[in-house]
């Protein structure tokens, strides 16, 4: 997968990611105090899927749009989460154009509270200018920086409550995603009451399936696996589908994520056998 996100920026994992991204916030916003949302690999903040990149992948044809696309009267029966998602990414739309999609530090702001706060990273310098002029809030903190080691330096935050968002260059892990796992123990050593939402891509499901089983033996608790695969696990397409894995996911996330995903998955899948889309615990409490 190509770490540059603007190719795949508004595909069906981008669509999942941040309707769930957004139902937890939803969660944090139902307590009165501020919390703290991080995102390790923040990207540009805003993308613009008429760019030869996006249009040369085309990936958004079958996640994004496929959405607003649907007639009016299905919309109106999406859960909440979706709902929210779509009218985000309208009201972007309505000021920049078409083509504009939110990147997650976008989505997350406009979830947020006045009294919430971000901390957000990206350590490729073009994108992180991209960043710095697209996001404009005074409850943003922007950091030029490598959040592989840069995370550990912020948590646990002042407001002891939060949320962290990993999407990591999958490029550069290996098999099971080794650093990754790494850096979730540090993490969670450190912080150990916060959410972390972890973002994966399902290409090979050996490949999965040692990484579950690497993070069940770490002997973190409440840890909630969302998955939703567009092809059957067999389908030699390249990303199949993807997951998010939840370490203590707030109160009803859950039934909030599964109601999501089985919304989602009619309109996004790609193959009208195989594919699914579930929400399971790997770890209980």
């Amino acid at each position: 997968m190509n770490y540059r996100h603007h190719f795949h920026a508004g595909n069906f994992a981008d669509v999942m990611k941040h309707v769930l991204l957004l139902q937890l916030l939803t969660r944090l916003n139902a307590k009165d105090k501020p919390y703290r949302y991080i995102d390790t690999h923040g990207g540009a903040g805003k993308y613009d899927l008429s760019t030869s990149e996006a249009q040369k992948s085309g990936e958004f044809l079958t996640g994004i749009h496929r959405l607003v696309k649907l007639d009016d009267s299905i919309k109106r029966n999406a859960p909440e989460g979706v709902k929210q998602y779509l009218k985000i990414v309208e009201d972007m739309r309505a000021g920049s154009g078409k083509g504009a999609y939110p990147g997650s530090p976008w989505f997350a702001i406009e979830a947020m509270r006045d009294i919430d706060k971000a901390t957000i990273f990206e350590m490729q310098r073009d994108v992180f200018q991209q960043l710095y002029f697209n996001i404009r809030d005074k409850r943003a903190g922007l950091h030029e920086r490598d959040a592989y080691e840069g995370l550990l330096g912020v948590i646990p935050p002042k407001e002891k409550r939060g949320l962290v968002m990993i999407d990591p260059p999958y490029e550069v892990e290996r098999k099971d995603f080794p650093q990754l796992v790494e850096l979730i123990v540090a993490a969670y050593k450190k912080w150990p009451t916060g959410v972390f939402a972890i973002w994966y891509p399902i290409k090979d499901r050996a490949m999965i399936e040692r990484f579950e089983k690497k993070m069940f033996k770490t002997g973190i608790r409440r840890q909630l696996v969302c998955e939703v695969c567009v092809w059957p696990d067999d389908t030699p397409v390249g990303l199949n589908g993807c997951g998010l894995l939840v370490i203590n996911p707030p109160w009803k996330f859950s039934e909030d994520a599964d109601e999501a995903l089985q919304w989602l998955f009619p309109h996004l899948r790609m193959s009208e056998n195989g594919g699914h889309a579930a929400v399971r615990w790997l770890v209980g409490e």
